[in-house]
């Protein structure tokens, strides 16, 4: 539109959409780029239709919420850089779609803490890693996440969340828009088990609908819920910012790959794009929003050959590190299936004095380690365990044949979903310079572009944290009732070797693109500006410092919004929202013999068991979140 600046916004998930809405509502003409398709109808309306559903079929099994990743863009791994890639495929995909990772997310909205943003500072350097401080503060960013919260509905209580440890490090004033939702009865049971251990379980703050919110329903706990677009709107996600960018004026172009950041010395005079049908096509602007998902942003940057004179875009690579447990109660059905993906969790493995903990670290030649949050409750769905008793009766049982009697007296007595509870502990990857995003020297998409390239290995920080943590995730579920019990890695190491690989999972991306007020230790400003370009900025998980041991979606959303008021005031000189007040001082708030040998049989694979109870295609205990 003539006289107004230009930005382009390169993805619609919770990063670009929330930067888009800054962008069109303080006067900018914003395009959005995204490569996904869009399965949904009139996105300026506040529940829209949509091709998503509660299918397990159609979605995890038959892989309409994420297709054709390994085929036509694929990734490639290896766990060092001193070899070529040992694999080709899926590397920890985000599913794309118009609204990004938060169409499938479990919603689960924590808030970093003080230590996250402060790491450097308040806990201190350690050997192997590259710890810096983030730009802000939780002070600063506190009262973003009152905005995000409330933009995308947040159901909870914050008098119930738990005062040690979770807020004395991220204190909160504002009451959450919505209440907590119904409690799973899985989570309850589990909760339990923390609460006998001293540890304090509390509803997790979900933007999932507990009551009628802007114009979208309450959550009917159809169960189906991570890795699912919700069919009733009752998680939005991503798409509120998004529906107000549209409704400020904003374009949305689906379908529709950038595959070059164009420029003129320092200054990015816009992009080269790729239609649905193939073919290029240039676009102008006077400012480029990098928001592709913490990989895919880095991979955008390298190909379009910016400037990089410290070697810095692509490195520091985050993601969190990963160990399930499992529970089997054979005397009774938690229904772990039945709710909105685990409503409690508890956060005092994230806390570095959790007791015992730094004797621990010590002990490996650390100064501290964390774990992470707990996500109480989860199990699989009906065609996942299916898979699971093939699996187990092809292989483990001696080649007994997949189908027939004895599968059908596995599912009713449903040993793996029904009577099967799970936890899952996300925990703090440290940032390493090696861990990083480049591009394959071979391997290309169905366009012709080189394919990311991820470079990852874990710090003996996760894998200490790892081995200590592991015998009190068994003993939380044990204290929980449970027959059997037992934890595992999600990701193979030398330390715990698992039968699922050395892949890293679980679609929480950061790094890549960090921000650091030292060029050499980031390639982002303290505003996610790339140091190297006048007008090139990143609104997603890559401006990451530190990877947190929460999930990264409120903070992804709070950071972009931050940053993009900044934006709005320094590129354009238009009007906008006044940034939030400092928070200088945040005070805390307050048949029984079948099913034994049944069970008999289930412990005998339980490490297999426990990891295909949660596969990639159908991990029910969280989301990108």
């Amino acid at each position: 539109m003539a006289g107004k600046s230009k930005a382009i916004i390169i993805g619609s998930g919770p990063g670009g959409s929330t930067a888009a809405m800054t962008l069109a509502e303080g006067g900018w003409d914003v395009v959005i780029f995204e490569k996904g398709t869009n399965y949904f109808g009139d996105l300026k309306s506040q529940a829209p239709s949509t091709l998503f559903s509660n299918d397990e079929l159609k979605g995890p099994t038959r892989f309409f919420e994420d297709p054709d990743t390994d085929e036509l863009e694929p990734r490639t791994y290896r766990p060092d850089n001193t070899t070529g890639a040992t694999f080709t495929g899926f590397v920890n995909n985000i599913p794309t779609t118009v609204g990004g990772g938060a169409v499938h997310f479990d919603a689960k909205t924590p808030r970093y803490w003080d230590i996250d943003f402060r790491k450097k500072s308040m806990l201190g350097p350690i050997d192997g890693a590259d710890i810096i401080d983030w730009p802000f503060d939780y002070a600063e960013i506190a009262p973003y996440y009152d905005e995000i919260e409330r933009l995308i509905g947040v159901a909870g209580d914050i008098h119930l969340i738990a005062e040690t440890p979770t807020r004395a490090h991220a204190p909160r004033v504002n009451q959450l828009p919505m209440p907590p939702g119904p409690p799973q009865r899985s989570s309850i049971l589990l909760s339990g088990g923390a609460t006998a251990l001293g540890l304090h379980p509390f509803p997790a703050p979900m933007a999932i609908n507990s009551v009628p919110y802007d114009g979208r329903p309450a959550c009917n706990n159809c169960g189906q819920c991570s890795h699912y677009g919700c069919p009733i709107h009752a998680r939005i996600g991503a798409l509120a910012p998004l529906r107000r960018a549209l409704l400020a004026g904003a374009e949305l172009r689906p379908e529709s790959f950038v595959s070059n950041i164009n420029r003129d010395g320092t200054r990015a005079t816009g992009v080269t794009w790729v239609d649905y049908a193939g073919k290029s096509h240039t676009e102008k602007a006077d400012l480029v929003v990098v928001a592709a998902n913490a990989i895919e942003s880095s991979r955008l940057v390298l190909l379009s050959q910016l400037p990089d004179p410290h070697g810095v875009v692509g490195k520091y690579l985050m993601f969190h590190w990963f160990t399930a447990g499992f529970g089997i109660f054979l005397h009774e059905r938690p229904h772990a299936n039945r709710g909105r993906s685990t409503t409690h969790v508890a956060d005092d493995f994230a806390d570095p004095d959790f007791p015992g903990a730094r004797a621990a670290a010590a002990a490996s030649g650390l100064p501290y380690f964390r774990g992470g949050t707990l996500e109480l409750g989860g199990t699989q769905e009906p065609i996942g365990e299916a898979k699971t008793y093939q699996f187990v009766l092809a292989t483990a049982l001696g080649g007994a044949k997949p189908f027939g009697t004895a599968f059908k007296e596995l599912m009713r007595a449903s040993l793996l979903r029904d009577r099967l509870c799970g936890v899952e502990m996300l925990a703090e990857d440290l940032p390493q310079r090696t861990n990083a995003v480049d591009l394959d020297p071979q391997v290309k998409d169905y366009r012709g572009f080189p394919v990311a390239r991820i470079t990852y290995s874990p710090h003996e920080h996760e894998l200490a944290a790892q081995r200590f943590y592991i015998p009190l995730l068994t003993a939380l579920l044990k204290a929980s009732g449970a027959d059997a019990a037992a934890a595992v890695p999600e990701t193979s190491s030398q330390l715990f070797p698992v039968a699922e690989g050395n892949l890293p999972t679980g679609a929480h991306i950061m790094g890549g693109l960090r921000m650091s007020a030292d060029p050499a230790l980031g390639a982002t400003d303290a505003y996610g500006r790339l140091h190297t370009m006048d007008n090139v900025v990143v609104a997603d998980g890559a401006v990451f410092a530190s990877s947190g041991a929460h999930n990264v979606t409120l903070t992804i959303m709070a950071t972009a919004l931050r940053n993009s008021r900044h934006w709005v005031s320094v590129f354009g000189n238009r009007t906008t929202a006044p940034a939030p007040a400092r928070a200088s001082e945040l005070p805390p708030t307050g048949g029984p013999s079948a099913t034994a040998g049944l069970a008999a049989a289930a412990a005998g694979v339980a490490g297999i068991a426990s990891l295909r109870a949660w596969p990639r295609d159908e991990r029910p205990v969280r989301g990108e979140s």
